[in-house]
């Protein structure tokens, strides 16, 4: 970077700080290609001596090795709290970037930049920043000189190559006959974002912006300051406090009377900063039903007495009348009520109440992660254990042995199946509620996350007239949703369709489902001989578990009906091994086979703040050895939509091995898994991994969620 020795009167002062003389080398490098030396003054100096920093608008801090991180998070907070830096840019290599992610909370920067990055982004963000920061030197010098007459938005964006000259006029001109502001006008037209629109507003009031980090970080105590009526009314919500100040992020930080109200509804002064509207709606959203929640369980489990308080010593000693009054209890209703209201809304897909030594952590698993929601007194676990097990039909005096059991709950007009399950632990009963709810899962195959061609082959096997479908794959992988899809699809007023299922997950019209109940004799077997005789045309067994009911359900196949089921093993190949090894001999298996899916569910990049990156070449090349150095990828920069996560939803990966007929003369010559894999490879099936691949290159999901879920041999 070369120092320019001409006037500097309306150039943006730059520092670029790295701890060695090799850090900034493709910092250097976007510069020079971009030619922005015209609008910037820059310097360079060691990141170590942050603290000398001086004069500065605009500073771009590298890290160039994870073992740095702890000092760099110091010296961004020298540069931004310290020294004021209006603009703080921290930058890092792609292989650093999940390093920069896991500290990101705690990294003072305005923004994050990660190299190589693409050459339009990489200069829409430094020329963004340095339109906002002219905007920010033109008010302040308005405040001092009344006199001084503005330069026009428009004006300052043509002088920075945001926009040119013909896009103004464009907008100056539907700016008359819309009556919007300019800014606005620009984003309509598409000459500008609306992330790129608020930073300019906000420079122009002299205002911050509200970051994704300050969303994602606020505490419920503070959002619960602003009563939920003005902040719904007023798209407004409070995120920090200090003992005299509270920060309120709002749409309109001009409106001096929500300033006046705010100020007098909290007794603090307010100080407001700019946000998205829709950012805002989405956490006021998150936050005040979790705040009517808390607030809702601290008056239910005021009046708790201590009587009910665990102790180890005692715990033979079970007063039946005791625990049904406190399982009863008005105050524990509603909080069950509460803690399965809250689930069902979240998605959740299952309900932990976990008993520690001294506390009761209430947890929700969405999307495939665990999250804390609440956290009970623990004089209440028993208490809640017991409502519990009396929704559930368990038996509330046995808290030594392991418990299953269900129950069916309306909320709102939704009915949710939960199936529960207690088991004993050294603190206490542990509850897993999983959640099946009715409505909220999608009978669709489109929606499963095939490609066009995989969706193809799946929808040609289920309308063959016979045959078996297995799908596989770990507990949770979806295998249920999978079959419930392919039932959906295919059902019709002239087929008989009979499932029989432990439990039965979702209830489905015009379907015949046959719950299995071991302890009453109604076991797979059992169910399925006495299926045989009410005259199906396509059977769903849930799981194939044992050498009776494959062996009944490869009769079926062979006998002119429709098989799905599922069965758990790795990937599709092994299918077959496994059939071989619970009995079932290989004529009647490649007789019988169709089609065998192997899937695995990875989370969905957030759309709302996915960016494009460039990956290290030592992972591309360990992925697979055709992907070029410059293959891009796709990861969730975290906002408001996914609370900072980078993710929102899931979506399943699938291996499709079609029984072909060179694959059944393999399967009855014995062949290994690995020969199977390998012919089938060859006819065109792609391997969990690929597809997993293929769906991280369209950008779907991160290839670090393809890796976690997938192996390659």
């Amino acid at each position: 970077m070369q120092k320019v020795t001409e006037s500097n009167v309306n150039r943006i002062q730059v520092t670029a700080l790295g701890y060695g003389p090799d850090s900034l080398t493709h910092l250097e490098e976007h510069f020079h290609r971009l030619g922005l030396d015209e609008a910037l003054l820059i310097h360079k100096i060691n990141l170590a001596y942050a603290h000398k920093c001086a004069h500065c608008e605009l500073a771009f801090a590298v890290l160039d090795n994870a073992e740095s991180i702890n000092k760099f998070k110091h010296d961004i907070a020298q540069l931004k709290l310290v020294k004021k830096i209006p603009v703080v840019v921290a930058v890092a290599n792609e292989p650093l970037r999940v390093v920069m992610d896991d500290n990101r909370l705690d990294i003072a920067a305005d923004d994050f930049i990660y190299l190589p990055l693409n050459d339009e982004l990489f200069k829409k963000a430094v020329r963004t920043h340095i339109v906002s920061l002219k905007l920010a030197r033109q008010t302040e010098k308005m405040r001092t000189d009344f006199n001084k007459s503005p330069i026009s938005l428009g004006q300052i964006l043509v002088e920075n190559k945001l926009i040119d000259a013909l896009q103004l006029k464009k907008a100056l001109d539907y700016q008359k006959t819309s009556g919007h502001r300019l800014g606005d006008t620009l984003v309509e037209l598409g000459y500008i974002d609306e992330d790129q629109k608020l930073h300019f507003l906000a420079s122009q009031l002299g205002v911050p912006l509200a970051t994704p980090r300050q969303y994602a970080s606020a505490d419920l105590n503070v959002v619960a300051l602003i009563p939920e009526h003005i902040a719904r009314r007023h798209k407004c919500i409070g995120l920090e406090r200090t003992e005299t100040e509270l920060v309120v992020a709002m749409v309109d930080v001009l409106d001096l009377r929500l300033l006046d109200s705010l100020r007098d509804a909290t007794d603090l002064i307010i100080r407001p900063i700019l946000g998205k509207p829709d950012e805002i709606t989405t956490t006021i959203e998150r936050f005040y039903h979790d705040i009517a929640s808390h607030k809702d369980a601290s008056t239910l489990m005021a009046d708790l007495g201590e009587s009910i308080e665990y102790l180890q010593r005692q715990e033979e000693e079970v007063d039946l009348e005791e625990m049904q009054a406190a399982g009863a209890e008005l105050g524990i209703i509603k909080l069950v009520n509460i803690i399965l209201a809250n689930a069902v809304r979240d998605k959740a897909s299952d309900i932990h109440v976990e008993p520690m030594e001294k506390d009761l952590f209430i947890r929700y698993r969405i999307d495939g992660d665990l999250r804390k929601v609440l956290s009970p007194p623990k004089r209440s676990h028993q208490a809640i254990l017991t409502r519990i097990k009396i929704l559930s039909n368990l038996d509330i005096a046995e808290r030594r042995l392991p418990q299953d059991g269900r129950m069916c709950v309306k909320v709102g007009h939704r009915e949710v199946d939960i199936r529960v399950s207690v088991l004993p632990t050294i603190f206490g009963e542990k509850a897993v509620l999983r959640i099946l709810d009715k409505e909220a899962f999608e009978k669709s195959v489109t929606n499963l996350g095939f490609t066009s061609y995989d969706e193809g082959i799946f929808r040609a096997q289920i309308a063959k007239p016979y045959g078996m479908i297995i799908v596989t794959g770990p507990t949770g992988s979806g295998k249920s949703t999978t079959l419930y899809s392919a039932i959906q699809s295919i059902k019709s007023v002239t087929r008989n369709i009979i499932t029989a299922e432990d439990p039965v997950e979702f209830h489905m019209d015009g379907i015949n489902q046959v719950h299995v109940n071991t302890k009453i004799g109604l076991t797979f077997g059992s169910a399925l001989r006495t299926i045989l005789r009410q005259d199906p045309d396509i059977v769903l067994i849930g799981e194939i578990r044992d050498e009776e009911t494959a062996d009944i359900a490869i009769k079926m196949a062979l006998t002119g009906h429709l098989v799905f089921s599922t069965l758990h093993t790795n990937d599709a190949a092994s299918s077959i091994a496994r059939f071989v090894d619970i009995g079932i001999p290989p004529l009647l298996l490649a007789s019988s086979l169709n089609l065998i899916v192997a899937q695995r569910l990875v989370r969905r990049i957030c759309t709302k703040c996915r960016t494009e990156f460039t990956p290290d070449p030592e992972l591309l090349g360990q992925l697979s050895e055709s992907l070029p150095p410059t293959t891009k990828l796709f990861k969730g920069e975290g906002c408001v939509t996914c609370n900072g996560t980078g993710f929102y939803g899931r979506t399943g990966i699938f291996e499709l091995l079609e029984i072909s007929k060179e694959i059944r003369k393999m399967i009855l010559k014995n062949a290994s898994t690995i020969e199977l894999q390998e012919q089938a490879e060859r006819e065109g099936m792609k391997t969990l991994r690929q597809a997993g691949i293929e769906m991280a290159l369209r950008g779907d999901t991160t290839i670090e969620q393809v890796i976690a879920v997938t192996t390659e041999v």
